[in-house]
């Protein structure tokens, strides 16, 4: 390759990229939570579902990437009710800082997306430690559509 890829771009690109902009807002919402309740945030997964293009026939076709990102937070079950409302305020913060990343990504000069992030959808479970009866995990999942130019 001659030169970064779009999507490589928009995802890993350390001033405008989806994930470095999503590792900060990440650790400032982990250090707020951990002042409150005691759990662990493990990294978090990302995976690349369905992709499509758009308008094959033009000078400069589209690709539509979707996009899952799933997030595991561990805690106590003492703190059940408590942890399950953080979890609700993370997805939403988390749902935040994709909006507000594609939004500023998309008024960029040289913008590499070419369609702000508008449906986030997804949800969160929980399940209880097999290893330990007194924890549990609650997976966060996100899933979004990037829309991006091809390069050749």
């Amino acid at each position: 390759m001659t030169q970064i890829s779009n999507i490589r771009q928009l995802l890993t690109d350390p001033k405008l990229g989806l994930l470095p902009h999503l590792d900060d807002r990440l650790q400032a919402i982990e250090q707020s939570l951990k002042q409150q309740i005691d759990l662990q945030v493990a990294p978090y997964e990302l995976t690349f579902g369905v992709c499509n293009t758009v308008a094959a026939n033009e000078p400069r076709p589209l690709i539509t990437q979707l996009i899952s990102l799933r997030f595991l937070i561990t805690g106590s079950s003492k703190d059940t009710f408590e942890i399950l409302l953080l979890a609700s305020e993370l997805q939403n913060d988390i749902d935040a800082a994709i909006l507000e990343w594609s939004n500023r990504e998309w008024y960029q000069f040289e913008k590499p997306l070419k369609r702000p992030v508008t449906q986030i959808v997804g949800g969160y479970n929980y399940e209880f430690l097999e290893a330990s009866t007194d924890s549990y995990r609650i997976s966060i999942t996100r899933e979004f559509d990037l829309t991006y130019l091809l390069t050749f």
